[in-house]
């Protein structure tokens, strides 16, 4: 260890997998080491810092915008912020699912800041599953996730049969030639080597990007509701849009799971908070795939959706014909 605080960078297209690596991270470490954790959430209402907290650790949780543009600044601050408050040997940034790495990488090259601070190996957690269908379709962007990585961590090992899982390692290593690979099912991966590895590779390689792009339409967007990464140089496209919808009345979980069954296409990620049966549920939606969990009691029921082209009017009518029948709840 160095006497600067050591940046742990994790990224991931939504639902890979990210919360659950922190969420290791934090359990196996949070009492062995002085640990910090910022998590960026795209839209107005932050679920995964709900998930990570009682660790007994600082949690910053930035929402309404990505850490890669219009929180950036947040984002820098939070870093010096927490490092100013006390010792820290490690800040871990969990950046939202929509993040693009290279801005990040840019902002964390700056002389100034590697003073300060020594940036681990970027890590970028695939949903191995779930791979190809995503990459056609997000093309460059989800491409850059995998391409400015030091450690690749192929998740979800479970889910995908030895064949898919080859193909996807191969095209990983086509794109990224110098990340370290890693097979896991839910994260459970050698912290220590995330942790403790050597300086990232990354941000030497892709550090030095341009970060005075005037003519890029990345800064011009309003990223209050959509999140459009449209590079007119690097041909990167990711639109995505986010919505909160409040859930008081309890769900039938049936009828939950059959919404989500018949979902729209453009429905990349949905969780939230809900009472079934009586009792709070954390729900999880990822790219057609439902996890409904056990939660601690709540003050306020709701869940996020994050896609393209949703219509909130859909989501409103669905949700309202899950409700529990009197009585069941």
């Amino acid at each position: 260890m160095t006497d600067k605080t050591r940046i742990d960078l994790l990224f991931g297209f939504l639902g890979s997998g990210k919360t659950t690596l922190a969420r290791r991270i934090l359990e196996d470490y949070g009492s062995k080491r002085r640990l910090a954790l910022i998590v960026n959430e795209f839209g107005d209402v932050g679920v995964d810092g709900e998930i990570l907290e009682g660790n007994s650790i600082d949690l910053i949780q930035l929402s309404s915008g990505c850490l890669c543009c219009t929180l950036k600044g947040s984002l820098m601050a939070a870093v010096d912020e927490l490092a100013s408050k006390q010792k820290l040997d490690h800040i871990v940034i969990e950046a939202t699912g929509v993040a693009e790495p290279e801005e990040m990488l840019s902002s964390f090259s700056e002389p100034g800041f590697l003073e300060r601070h020594d940036v681990g190996p970027v890590v970028t957690v695939v949903d191995t599953p779930k791979y190809l269908k995503i990459r056609q379709m997000l093309g460059p962007f989800y491409e850059a996730q995998v391409e400015k990585a030091d450690m690749i961590i192929l998740n979800k090992l479970d889910l995908a049969d030895a064949a898919l899982t080859d193909d996807v390692q191969g095209e990983i290593e086509e794109l990224n030639e110098y990340a370290v690979i890693r097979h896991a099912e839910r994260c459970d991966v050698d912290m220590l080597e995330l942790l403790d590895g050597p300086s990232s590779g990354a941000l030497l390689r892709y550090g030095d990007v341009e970060t005075a792009r005037e003519d890029d339409a990345h800064h011009d967007h309003d990223h209050s509701h959509d999140h459009d990464h449209d590079h007119q140089g690097g041909g990167m496209h990711a639109p995505a849009e986010s919505f909160v919808l409040d859930v008081p009345a309890p769900l039938d979980q049936a009828a939950l799971t059959a919404l989500f069954a018949k979902a729209p296409e453009g429905l990349w990620r949905a969780k939230g908070f809900v009472r079934i049966d009586g009792q709070d549920r954390l729900v999880q939606f990822a790219m057609g795939e439902l996890e409904i969990t056990e939660s601690a009691p709540r003050d306020r029921h709701y869940l996020v959706f994050i896609g393209d082209e949703l219509e909130r009017d859909w989501f409103e009518r669905e949700i309202a014909a899950t409700q529990a029948t009197e009585g069941a709840a």
